[in-house]
């Protein structure tokens, strides 16, 4: 299967999160987003130390952490998210963010980007969509629209696990069972 067939359920279900509040546009840049993942994990790590996050790693600034279009109003995320599906913003402006955890030790937890504007043509779906959903974001929600009981992955997506629940649980869908497993590579033979 493909993930864009969903394309249109995906937008439908992201719009359903920013009405839920649990998703938000971000004009943060990337290097942006990067420092605030960065205090995050610093300010969890020294929590899980016992030791005082504010003194082992202060926010510098409000607009960091946790971010400063986080709290923008469910009508302002809206019109801002329709303006990034009708092609009225430059690639790379505006992300559509989850609302999820900064506390969390979870670093894939850090309020992850579900869509991204690229105008680039989708190899699948053609050149209808100028917004796309990320990984993490789709993973989930196209499993539970297939019906898929057991998602198995290799190991290094084990940390996704959490976000990828909290999308579901999100969305009110239904959870598959996920298992991460360590990859088996033959070599010498055919």
């Amino acid at each position: 299967t493909y993930s864009s067939d969903n394309f249109q359920t995906l937008y439908e279900l992201a719009i359903k999160l920013i009405e839920k509040g649990l998703a938000y546009c971000c004009d943060m840049t990337k290097a942006e987003m990067e420092l605030q993942r960065e205090l995050a994990m610093k300010r969890a790590n020294a929590k899980n130390r016992g030791q005082d996050p504010d003194e082992e790693a202060p926010i510098p600034s409000p607009d960091i952490l946790p971010g400063r279009n986080r709290n923008t109003s469910v009508e302002r995320n809206l019109e801002i998210f329709e303006r990034m599906k009708l092609g009225l913003c430059d690639e790379g402006s505006w992300t559509l963010r989850l609302k999820m955890d900064f506390e969390s030790s979870n670093p894939n937890m850090y309020d992850l980007v579900a869509y991204r504007i690229k105008y680039t043509p989708h190899p699948h779906a053609g050149s209808g969509w100028c917004i796309y959903p990320a990984y993490d974001f789709t993973h989930g929600i196209c499993d539970s629209l297939e019906d898929i009981d057991y998602s198995i992955c290799t190991l290094e997506f084990e940390t996704r696990r959490e976000p990828y629940y909290w999308i579901l649980w999100a969305l009110d869908m239904f959870r598959p069972n996920v298992y991460e497993m360590s990859r088996l590579n033959l070599q010498y033979t055919v």
